[in-house]
This record gives C-alpha cells, structure tokens and sequence, in this order.
C-alpha cells in the first residue's frame, strides 16, 4: 500500500476560479486549451480540464511516488543539477510521500514538487509551465534552462515532451544544448484516475544511455495543506 491511500479525501469541487486573471499580465495564458485546440482539448476528460483550465486556482496535490528511479549515470546529472537549481531529485526510493504545490502567477503556472523522504529529508523541485503568444508551451526550470514541449493527448491521456534545451541567456540569445549533454528526452504522462485522483509519470530517456529517470505516483488535491 502506498503512502498516497493515508493522505486525506479528494475535494468534492471544480479547481477553475479567477486567480489567473487577476494576475496576469495583458496577453498572458495559463490554460492549455490554446495549445491543444479545441478539439483535442474536449477530448480530455474533465476532471484534466479543470486541472489545466486557462483561469485553474492554486492547489495542493497530495499522494506519493511509488516509484523514483535513476540509473547512477542519471543521478549523477541529478547531483549536478544541485548547482542549478535542482530540476531533478537526485534520491531514488519507493512510496516516497509528496506534494505538489501549483500556483498560478503573471507568468505562467508554477508547479513545485515536494519529496518527503523517510529519513526525513525534503526535495523541492521546481518549473513554471509557461505558455507563448503562438501557443507554445515551455518549461522554465532553475538558472533559466528552458524545455520547449510538444504536447498532445491521446485516449484521454496528456503527454509532454521534451524538444531539446537551452538557457534563456541574459543577453537575449538562446543557448541550445547539444543533446548528447543533456539527461535526453523528458516524457511526462498525466491520466486521470477517476473520483479527483490522476498518476503523473515521468520518463527521461538519454539518445545513447536509455533511461535516467523514472518517477510515477498517484495524486489529488487536498485540503489543509500549504
């Protein structure tokens, strides 16, 4: 048994509200509906498109990750990564219990994922899902690396991956990095489970090492919890 089933009950409530709007600067999307289209966009269940709505409320996500795994090559890069931010936990383990914490700012919307290891030990990741006046969709991560993501749904499930990366240079210029140096191609799966619960699964594949991470857990949002 996971550590998900102890946490409290679903909200019996719609996440939509006005928050976006009310900080947003002119111009400025949350939702992914304009990066879907609309028909792919109906094609999600509800409950997803309450998640991802353009004027989605904060929430907390409470649940766990049965699952965080790293090949020593990717936790290597992990342990790298601390220098920049930490984009990736560099720990791997089973039933780790997690928030996650979403926040809609002028931006875009900030996602902050939370790992609550046994030994008491905490791990805060953090990007900002940011979307572009031509309906793209990037995600910031620490010291401005940016992941450009090609995102669809299929059977009802909505995938994001990685198109390379680049640092958002100060100087206005964007620095790609060559794909052999970077951990390869993040995959990020959101299914909706039914009765307020969804699974997030993560997989980065490296073009020549194969996998370097992987992480699913099951989530939903909660009360009391900030």
């Amino acid at each position: 048994m996971t550590q998900a089933s102890t946490l409290p009950r679903p909200l019996n409530r719609a996440i939509g509200g006005p928050l976006v709007g009310e900080n947003a600067g002119e111009g400025a999307h949350s939702g992914l509906r304009a990066v879907l289209g609309a028909e792919q966009w109906m094609r999600l269940p509800e409950a997803v498109r309450e998640r991802f709505a353009e004027n989605a409320a904060a929430v907390t996500y409470a649940g766990a990750f049965e699952i965080v795994r790293a090949s020593l090559l990717g936790r290597l890069f992990a342990w790298l990564g601390v220098i920049f931010g930490g984009p990736v936990t560099p720990r791997i383990g089973n039933d780790v219990e997690a928030r996650v914490f979403v926040r809609p700012n002028g931006f875009g919307v900030e996602w902050t994922r939370e790992y609550l290891w046994a030994d008491g030990r905490r791990d805060v990741v953090r990007s900002t899902k940011v979307i572009t006046g031509d309906a793209r969709l990037i995600e910031k991560l620490p010291a401005r690396l940016c992941m450009p993501l090609a995102t669809w749904q299929e059977n009802g499930v909505l995938h994001f991956v990685s198109r390379g990366y680049y640092f958002d240079t100060l100087f206005g210029f964007k620095l790609w990095l060559p794909g052999f140096f970077t951990p390869g191609i993040t995959h990020v799966e959101h299914i909706d489970l039914g009765h307020g619960w969804f699974r997030f699964t993560m997989t980065v594949t490296h073009p020549v090492f194969g996998e370097m991470f992987f992480q699913t857990g099951r989530f939903c949002a909660a009360e009391g919890l900030e």
